[in-house]
């Protein structure tokens, strides 16, 4: 497939689509210390486990766009951690750091 190929309608290319996708910040969420009981809870979310390695927090965790971030804290912290004043970790991604080899 090639990603400057022309599409029909209103679709703009697949490399259009990767170059606009770049230029979103995203933001990984580190759900540490989550009760246990939870966990199928997260993993049904679309919430991922850290074992420790590669840097991260052992620790479930979730990448979302920065719009939808104060969504994704308020249910850790009315859904998993149930106080109010809960601050998970938080990490903002670019482009780069998200695909770096």
């Amino acid at each position: 497939m090639k990603l400057d190929r022309e599409v029909e309608g209103d679709y703009s290319s697949p490399f259009a689509e990767l170059y606009r996708a770049s230029q979103h910040s995203r933001v990984r969420i580190f759900a540490e210390n989550s009760p246990y009981d939870f966990k199928d809870h997260l993993k049904a979310r679309g919430y991922r486990w850290s074992d420790g390695s590669e840097g991260r927090p052992k620790s479930w965790w979730i990448e979302v766009d920065e719009a939808a971030l104060a969504d994704e804290l308020d249910y850790l912290r009315t859904e998993i951690y149930r106080h109010p004043e809960a601050d998970p970790p938080t990490k903002y991604l670019t482009a780069f750091d998200r695909f770096r080899a």
